[in-house]
């Protein structure tokens, strides 16, 4: 935990005089000693909404006295406790739920002005002294329900047919909610002329698969509409000209009214689609590079610290991100959040590998790589993977999530660097995942098997997105290594999901993209090197460079060692004698070698013309 375990509004509020508790076990023991209820808040340090409810609804005496007095306040920050978030978040932040001293949800909200959750309390005290009888009967439905829901789904779980239909369902669904004339995707279940109907997020999944279907399909207007809806972003307001970095997302179709916060994990996914997309459109990166240089300089400077890591967030200030330059200069400017969660950072770090191959600018690169080595030195929980979150030490172990994108985080940095310890790390995180997430028939869950089980956090949950992202990483490393358990893995995980996977809407995008790349031959670039006398720069070498900068849907690219990856040689039937050379291979079908950059195209298209097995 860290050494702060609440965080507040940095305004002026009251919230701290009401007697948070922290999640665990204890506090529910305590609640059903004094039988009372519990009222769980679950907040962002980033959050404006969090910190409006800090100032007002947090700080009317009358709600202090009445949750000191009657009620077991537990305050969680969902960076801090996704597993918890994951389970108990009512639809955004600030939630606000009542509990049961079980864990059972009695009723739940986001945002209550102070009149709200006066009126809430009240409710839920007087069902809880009165009606007891009958929040026992709505709890148990609950868990009935949640029961049944949970039975359907491992029912429906698979496997099912993974097909190359998949993508073209996703593909459709994305050309059905991108709006025109400003760039855009449209939220589910949003009612023409709603609220919701009006949000716009950045979406960076569906704007990496429509550059991906523009090289693998040739579908027309997918490249378009990537980077059409990367300009409306950029010019609309969702990126800031000032201090660079995105917003989280737009209240206007327009993009014009962004929520302020920046968190780190969307500016590395937004860097990864800027990269692809430069190595796809040269145009476009030259056009771009002014935003994206300030991009990097914001997660790079702003969010960076002198260790290597990457902080989690910056706070939502409104007044501040309504002034001018001129003005933010005499201003302080909204506080960051320096606890770094593994997850974010992770995803941080391989954009900007990414995007430094992409722009010819290794001081992007070593950046996002130091930041993956921060991770391994400061992060690293002995042989039973990833922690959470770092904050002068590291704390809390079990996410899923920290894993799966630290796994993608490693291979990219191996990818880039050609420094096989990398590989290794990652085949030590991907054996630590087997045995502590997988679980035969149901997926990877989303917490460790040994994590806390207080409350609901003991009944199992799979999570969509963090299985795509373990899958994504077990196919890149069995395709890297041949080693076909990774890849049974990877294939055996999305197969779970198939059934009924278009329901899933916007959440199967990356899925979508994920099973496509299982189901394509891809380039697997080999480049071949010997290093007497020591190790030679590697992000130098001509053919690794052009290898990577290659405008292809996919590949791997991998530096192999005639001394040192003997297997490898075999199994591909590689000559060890034949070195600074390159192969283009598809599963055990090479090119014949390549001696320079220019050839690299020209073997590519050989080799995936070719059969494979």
């Amino acid at each position: 935990m860290s050494d702060a375990p609440f965080h507040f509004s940095p305004r002026p509020n009251r919230a701290a005089e009401i007697p948070w508790q922290e999640w665990g076990p204890e506090v529910f023991d305590r609640a059903h000693r004094e039988d009372r209820p519990i009222l769980l808040s679950i907040s962002g340090t980033w959050c404006h909404w969090c910190h409006v409810m800090d100032e007002t609804t947090y700080s009317d005496p009358r709600i202090i006295e009445m949750l000191t007095s009657r009620f077991i306040p537990i305050r969680v920050d969902t960076d801090e406790r996704p597993d918890v978030n994951g389970r108990y978040n009512a639809g955004g932040w600030p939630t606000t739920a009542f509990l049961t001293p079980e864990g059972d949800v009695i009723a739940s909200a986001t945002y209550l002005d102070p009149e709200q959750m006066l009126e809430s309390t009240r409710t839920v005290l007087e069902g809880w002294l009165v009606n007891r009888e009958g929040v026992v009967q709505q709890v148990e439905a609950a868990r009935a329900m949640r029961a049944a829901e949970r039975a359907a789904a491992r029912a429906q779980r698979g496997p099912g047919l993974l097909t190359p239909g998949i993508l073209d369902a996703v593909v459709d669904l994305l050309d059905q909610r991108f709006t025109e004339p400003v760039a855009g995707l449209t939220e589910e279940g949003a009612a023409p002329g709603s609220e919701r109907a009006r949000l716009r997020f950045p979406h960076p999944d569906a704007l990496r698969l429509w550059r991906y279907v523009h090289h693998r399909r040739g579908t027309p207007g997918a490249l378009g509409r990537a980077e059409a809806t990367w300009s409306a972003m950029t010019e609309g307001g969702l990126f800031d000209p000032i201090d660079g970095g995105f917003f989280r997302y737009s209240t206007q179709p327009d993009w014009s009214k962004p929520h302020v916060e920046k968190l780190a994990r969307d500016q590395g996914a937004l860097l990864q689609v800027a990269a692809e997309l430069a190595l796809t459109d040269l145009d476009w990166r030259d056009a771009q590079r002014d935003v994206v240089g300030r991009l990097v300089a914001y997660v790079a400077g702003t969010l960076g610290d002198a260790q290597g890591g990457i902080a989690n967030a910056q706070d939502a200030d409104e007044v501040y991100h309504a002034t001018s330059e001129a003005e933010r200069e005499l201003m302080i400017p909204p506080v960051v959040d320096q606890r770094v969660f593994t997850a974010s950072c992770a995803v941080a770090a391989r954009g900007l590998i990414a995007a430094g191959v992409a722009f010819d600018r290794r001081d992007w690169t070593e950046r996002g790589l130091r930041a993956v080595d921060f991770l391994l030195m400061h992060a690293r929980a002995g042989e039973a993977g990833m922690y959470h979150a770092y904050d002068g030490g590291p704390y809390l172990m079990g996410i899923l999530d920290d894993q799966a994108q630290m796994l993608l985080a490693l291979l990219e940095a191996y990818e880039v660097s050609g420094i096989p310890s990398r590989l290794e790390h990652a085949r030590w995180l991907a054996r630590a995942m087997d045995e502590h997430w997988l679980e035969p028939g149901m997926g990877f869950r989303d917490v460790a098997f040994d994590h806390d089980d207080t409350a609901l956090l003991a009944e199992p949950a799979v999570a969509l997105a963090s299985n795509v992202a373990a899958a994504e990483g077990f196919l890149w490393l069995g395709r890297l290594t041949h080693d076909e358990r990774f890849l049974d893995t990877a294939s055996s995980t999305l197969a779970l999901f198939a059934p009924g996977i278009e329901a899933r809407g916007l959440a199967a995008v990356d899925y979508a993209r994920v099973v496509d790349r299982l189901l394509s031959a891809e380039p697997e670039f080999k480049i071949i090197a010997e290093w007497p006398g020591g190790e030679p720069d590697r992000l130098a070498d001509p053919l690794h460079r052009a290898a990577l900068r290659l405008p292809l849907a996919s590949r791997t690219v991998q530096r192999l060692n005639p001394e040192q990856d003997d297997l490898l040689f075999y199994s591909l039937g590689l000559p060890r004698d034949v070195i600074k050379v390159a192969y283009v291979c598809s599963g055990r079908t090479c090119s014949a070698p390549v001696a320079s950059p220019e050839g690299l195209l020209g073997a590519v298209e050989e080799v995936l013309a070719a059969p494979s097995w």
